[in-house]
């Protein structure tokens, strides 16, 4: 009987024995699936963060499309820049300004005409239609870029005895390249406007006219895609 109670003691001593190491090595197996299901689930919420980025972006091509067209070939922010990137219809943007004094004759007699012209971006790029109306046109081809000034008489006038139609200044620029718009430009509002030449200078336009009388007075103005503006002396 001793003998029977022995060896029933060390067969329940052996299946703890091996209870026990099968719970520890379940319990390591368990902790290792833990770990390859946590990383999994990392990795599936990194693919639906993906995937709402891309169905955002998807849902908003324009704000894509203005964030890489910063008004036509600008790549860099310290860039000169001073033209709006869009405008909405009917919509005018101040770009640059300049005062003038300028002396015009009157018989025997003078009259100052003193002035402030002003560089407006307009969002009204249809000239076709109504080109036969200006005065002058010139055209010059840029890097990429088409430009194209031409003078109208704005109906606007002085208190002179003389003809004296006052005259803006219109600039179109046209991107060589698919997938940008016009941008046209008003500069008013001159007296006897005569453009002189529109010709390429570096990465740039360069616009002179002559305006005014006693003195004539000749202006030149600076035109790039992003940049339009009177050149200071």
């Amino acid at each position: 009987l001793p003998t029977i109670m022995k060896n029933t003691a060390l067969l329940i001593l052996t299946l703890i024995l091996i209870t026990s190491c099968n719970s520890e090595q379940t319990s390591s197996e368990m902790e290792k699936m833990s770990e390859k299901l946590a990383e999994k689930e990392k990795q599936v919420v990194e693919l639906q963060n993906q995937i709402n980025k891309l169905e955002n972006e998807l849902k908003s091509p324009q704000t894509i499309q203005q964030s890489s067209d910063y008004y036509l070939f600008v790549e860099s922010s310290d860039s000169e820049i001073n033209v709006a990137e869009r405008l909405i219809s009917g919509e005018q943007k101040l770009i640059d300004k300049k005062d003038f004094t300028d002396t015009l004759d009157i018989s025997d007699n003078f009259f100052v005409y003193k002035h402030t012209s002003e560089i407006t971006q307009t969002s009204d790029s249809e000239f076709e239609s109504i080109l036969r109306d200006f005065d002058q046109v010139k055209s010059e081809y840029g890097d990429n870029f088409y430009v194209r000034v031409m003078t109208f008489y704005n109906g606007q006038s002085l208190p002179l005895e003389t003809e004296n139609s006052k005259t803006d200044i219109h600039i179109l620029i046209r991107p060589t390249e698919l997938g940008y718009e016009n941008k046209t430009f008003v500069i008013s509002d001159f007296y006897d406007v005569d453009l002189k030449s529109l010709e390429k200078k570096d990465n740039s336009i360069v616009l002179t006219f002559e305006h005014g009388k006693f003195p004539r007075k000749q202006e030149i103005i600076i035109i790039r895609p992003e940049l339009i503006k009177f050149r200071n002396k």
